[in-house]
């Protein structure tokens, strides 16, 4: 059913007098409220009743409840004020005038007898409530948020009351997915009590007219990524303009390039924390996503196919560190402290980025979207590619790069493209700092990794083997540089090590020590060979070494 179609049948409902009841159905989002207070407070028709009452049944705590908080809130219609809301003081003047007078002079002379308010006036109110709403356009919302001190029985019997004794046409607003146990009372009541039900739907380009206003920074950039990721929920694209304005603001005007990116992580993350409901991966597994690393099954992102396609279709295909600042900003909701501006400037400062992320990933789509050519040319194309893109490939896509090529026999060459990587992007130590990083799990190439491993301690200088092992034991740093410092130690460098580490701590290191050899498997393992070796040299020393090395030798065991 199109809007066009809904507002049709809604207006229709608002312009006569014959009691009848509206149940608008919709998820939540789709901008059911909404939609309905725009054409209210839009009415200009002259044959619908002359009163309205918006009201909502979450928190109402039992029916008689909800029936004053209907008479409380009865308001003129059709509205003569800009909004719904700011009728209410000609509203009540009229109701004290009018109808009510007498009643309303009684009930306010009583609230200032009975003590605390009074639950006999609550009572009282309740009562006069029934005799005073009459022929009057009532709204209930969301009555699948009912409280449990009123059953859909009694909300429904409610409804009947109204629309025949009262002569009121009423307008029920819910969620019909989310009615759960009620679900089946709704429907049974409803065939004796609705006239006309209504599915409320909103595609994404409504939702996006709705809740992203033309004024909105990248709105050019995000309209296309909002339609791929079919995301129609009023209030999450609500959320993306939000996004957008302080991301905006926080970045300034960039290229197009880094614009497009911003706009496309405020979509893709905003749909991560919104809506789950509809299936969205969640914000740690975008974060973990990689099109090019899934190719040569690389992670664990555990994204189905279907959101791979989206993801990939607008233009996200893994996330680096301004996309992370993104997510970071959305979940707090202000930007202050972020690194989004400084990460901005270094894309920036990339001539050509575009162009250069273009080409490789064209070296991509050759092995992803054909069927011919050969091994050979397709390694050449990867080899070209970060020859003259190494600045815009991240860590992370060079793994899986080289992954390929050692899967497809090419173990010289991924060799190369490693050294070319690094020798390009000589200077940018902080490109190859990946442990403390969320894509070190990811970048699993154990050359690459003790290749990045030499540029760190060539740019701040080697460990020692005490350094190293402090920040074992202590930190349980684990990270390439105090990996690379233990895989180059011999068993003289660990002997003497266990003899300057004696006491209470020395269980400990060595357990680490070997936790460390078995944390990489065949390339690690050389590490407790060697921690191996120096406790038999101590074994050697004496009888009682001897005894002592053998309980230490069960640590390997346990680690």
């Amino acid at each position: 059913m199109t809007r066009a179609v809904i507002e049709s049948v809604i207006n229709e409902f608002l312009d006569s007098k014959r009691p009848e009841v509206l149940a608008i159905s919709g998820k939540w989002g789709v901008g059911k409220t909404y939609a309905l207070q725009e054409m209210v407070k839009a009415y200009k028709g002259e044959n619908a009743l002359a009163w309205y009452s918006y009201v909502s049944a979450f928190g109402a705590k039992s029916i008689g409840d909800l029936r004053s908080m209907i008479l409380v809130k009865t308001r003129p219609f059709p509205v003569k004020k800009g909004r719904v809301g700011d009728a209410v003081e000609e509203a009540e003047a009229l109701f004290k005038k009018g109808r009510g007078g007498a009643i309303y002079n009684a009930i306010m002379g009583l609230l200032e007898k009975v003590p605390y308010g009074g639950k006999h006036v609550t009572v009282l109110l309740e009562t006069v409530a029934t005799s005073l709403i009459r022929k009057t356009i009532v709204c209930i919302d969301d009555i699948e948020r009912l409280g449990s001190g009123i059953t859909m029985d009694e909300l429904m019997g409610l409804v009947a009351e109204l629309k025949v004794e009262s002569q009121c046409k009423v307008i029920l607003l819910f969620n019909e997915e989310q009615l759960g146990d009620r679900a089946e009372q709704y429907v049974k009541a409803s065939e004796k009590v609705v006239d006309k039900k209504l599915a409320f739907v909103t595609t994404y380009g409504e939702a996006t007219d709705l809740g992203l206003p033309a004024d909105t920074p990248l709105r050019y950039y995000v309209i296309p990524c909002i339609r791929k990721l079919n995301i129609s929920n009023i209030r999450t694209i609500q959320k993306i303009a939000n996004g957008l304005r302080i991301v905006h603001g926080e970045i300034g005007n960039r290229s197009d390039s880094v614009n497009q990116q911003a706009a496309t992580a405020v979509a893709v993350f905003a749909g991560a924390l919104y809506e789950g409901g509809t299936g969205f991966p969640s914000p740690e597994q975008v974060t973990r996503y990689n099109w090019h690393s899934a190719a040569v099954g690389v992670g664990k992102d555990n994204i189905d196919q279907s959101w791979r396609d989206k993801l990939h279709a607008c233009g996200f295909t893994a996330c680096d560190e301004f996309d992370t600042e993104v997510l970071s900003v959305l979940k707090n909701g202000y930007a202050h402290g972020s690194e989004l501006a400084r990460h901005a400037r270094a894309l920036d400062e990339v001539v050509d980025r575009a162009k250069l992320e273009r080409i490789f990933d064209e070296a991509w789509n050759k092995f992803h979207n054909r069927i011919d050519g050969t091994a050979e040319d397709l390694v050449l194309d990867f080899v070209s590619a970060v020859e003259v893109a190494a600045r815009v490939i991240s860590p992370r896509n060079l793994n899986s790069t080289v992954k390929l090529l050692r899967e497809l026999g090419f173990s010289a060459e991924a060799d190369q493209v490693i050294d070319k990587y690094v020798e390009l992007n000589a200077g940018h130590t902080g490109l190859f700092r990946i442990d403390a990083s969320h894509i070190s799990r990811d970048v699993d190439d154990e050359k690459l990794r003790q290749r990045f491993a030499e540029v760190i301690a060539d740019a701040e200088g080697p460990l020692d083997l005490a350094t190293a092992a402090r920040l074992l034991v202590e930190d349980r740093n684990w990270d390439d540089r105090t990996v690379a410092t233990l895989a180059n130690a011999s068993a003289d460098d660990f002997v003497a090590l266990f003899k300057e580490s004696q006491g209470e701590g020395l269980h400990t290191l060595i357990k680490c020590l070997y936790s460390a050899a078995h944390y990489r498997g065949p390339a690690t393992l050389p590490i407790a060979v060697r921690v191996t070796a120096a406790l038999d040299e101590i074994a050697k020393t004496s009888t009682l070494n001897e005894i002592r090395v053998k309980r230490l030798r069960n640590l390997e065991r346990n680690a």
